[in-house]
């Protein structure tokens, strides 16, 4: 869980554009640094909060709060992240519908958990949670949620707006202060090598 106070960095030209890009931007600058092994420690919390309240937008307009679920795998700092970016963002309506939705799915005994997931139907358990997932469009038209989410990027404090070298330039700044880069990418490279396998 990001506790950091480092600052958010986005492309300066993003930040006179429309709200999407600048929320896209976002996702690139922190997907790039994912790649570079930089750990959530390292990267700006408020930037990471951008990130998963985008992600969780995405995957419940595409697949429910179902796919989301699915594709968070561990749920605990992805869903306080999203929480969290909700309500800095000033999104109440969403930010409301997220936890009634996270409430209803935990409540899930196993067997409706399963066939929510699966889309098989169910109890009126399941059937509570899929009107939640039926209410998402309505809620994104009264409360346009990539728009609170570009506006609060533009808004942090200690916003770097950098061109791509710099962007470059402070990943590759925060790569050289991590103390163990070596055993992390031992550990990427084994992942790899495992996925290769398969």
């Amino acid at each position: 869980m990001p506790t950091n106070e480092l600052p958010v960095v986005l492309p300066a030209e993003a930040l006179d554009g429309p709200d999407a890009e600048l929320v896209d931007a976002n996702i690139d600058v922190v997907n790039a640094m994912y790649t570079e092994l930089l750990g959530e420690d390292e990267i700006a919390a408020n930037a990471l909060r951008s990130y998963y309240v985008d992600f969780f937008l995405t995957e419940v307009l595409d697949g429910g709060f179902a796919q989301y679920v699915v594709s968070a795998g561990e749920r605990g700092d992805l869903d306080r992240l999203v929480r969290e970016g909700l309500r800095e963002m000033g999104a109440t309506q969403h930010l409301a519908l997220f936890d009634a939705m996270v409430a209803a799915f935990d409540g899930l005994d196993d067997d409706d958990a399963v066939a929510y997931l699966e889309g098989d139907g169910g109890s009126d358990a399941v059937g509570a949670l899929e009107a939640l997932d039926d209410r998402v469009e309505e809620v994104l038209e009264q409360e346009d949620l990539v728009a609170l989410n570009g506006a609060w990027l533009r808004r942090q404090e200690g916003l770097l707006a950098l061109d791509e070298d710099g962007i470059d330039n402070e990943i590759a700044r925060r790569v050289a202060l991590v103390p163990d880069l070596d055993e992390r990418r031992r550990e990427a490279q084994a992942l790899e090598d495992e996925f290769s396998e398969i």
